[in-house]
């Protein structure tokens, strides 16, 4: 039994579904902060709100979604939903972990 095949169109959503949620953290760390990534999420960090900004940078991830499902080009949704859920047990992990 197969349980799920990554083809190419699986492959362009999951490289989208990283991508966004990493520019838009790229680009909310150059304007709150004006550093570079890795202070900007360290001072996060220190006020406790650091996963909060990655949950709504993953969210981002629903427009493509959407967009995606809307157009009938599903296996690259799949991809999206595969990363987003990914991330979503990442920042889970990083939560309650660390």
């Amino acid at each position: 039994m197969e349980f799920m095949v990554i083809n190419s169109l699986h492959k362009k959503g999951a490289i989208l579904g990283l991508i966004l949620p990493f520019l838009s953290f790229l680009i909310y760390s150059q304007i709150v902060f004006d550093g570079d990534i890795i202070s900007s999420y360290n001072q996060l960090k220190r006020m406790n709100v650091h996963t909060h900004v990655m949950s709504l940078c993953t969210s981002l991830n629903l427009v493509p979604f959407l967009i995606f499902v809307r157009n009938k080009r599903d296996q690259s949704a799949k991809g999206i939903l595969m990363i987003t859920i990914i991330l979503a047990l990442f920042i889970m992990i990083n939560k309650f972990l660390f």
